[in-house]
């Protein structure tokens, strides 16, 4: 299989045509899973900041304000009930440790993603330890709470894993050569 890929040389632009192989599946994979996480990463630190701006009451007038909506169309639209229902729950010492994980979890995600961009090898290793521990404090939520988010995010953390390992090996072999 073959794809394009739009250069820039100069100011001037070329379409070239590149071969699918293995190595390209990886960096593609390896990108658009950093483009994934960053953008997580980004709603993690804006939805930490929200909730850290707003008093309890304003958070879960937005959770109704976001959610109505979509439950007038489907009143069983399981995600939208959930966040209801986690708004209502709430305390204000869980409102603030939420907003503090976020900030934190989003904030260390974009660090170690900027840090695989620099390409620089050490940054690779780190990387899979910061994801690991992420999946095993997902999972241990996932046991506690069997919510289907984590269990997503948990599948989610191993293919980013598995696709750092894979550009890292790929990386330090074209190093060495």
């Amino acid at each position: 299989y073959d794809y394009y890929v739009t250069t820039s040389i100069q100011g001037k632009e070329k379409l070239m045509k590149k071969s699918l192989n293995k190595d390209n599946i990886i960096n593609i994979g390896f990108y658009s899973g950093l483009i994934f996480k960053a953008v997580n990463a980004l709603i993690e630190v804006s939805g930490g900041f929200i909730m850290i701006v707003l008093n309890h009451e304003w958070l879960n007038r937005l959770i109704k304000l976001i959610a109505l909506p979509e439950l007038i169309e489907d009143p069983r639209d399981m995600i939208m009930n959930y966040f209801i229902t986690m708004g209502q729950n709430f305390s204000i010492s869980t409102q603030h440790s939420v907003a503090i994980y976020m900030l934190l979890h989003g904030t260390t995600k974009l660090v170690v993603i900027w840090l695989l961009l620099t390409k620089k090898l050490w940054a690779y290793p780190f990387a899979v330890v910061v994801f690991a521990l992420f999946i095993v404090y997902e999972m241990y939520s996932y046991i506690h709470s069997l919510s289907v988010i984590m269990l997503i995010m948990v599948i989610i953390d191993i293919a980013i894993v598995v696709m750092i390992i894979l550009e890292y090996k790929h990386l330090k072999i074209s190093k060495i050569k």
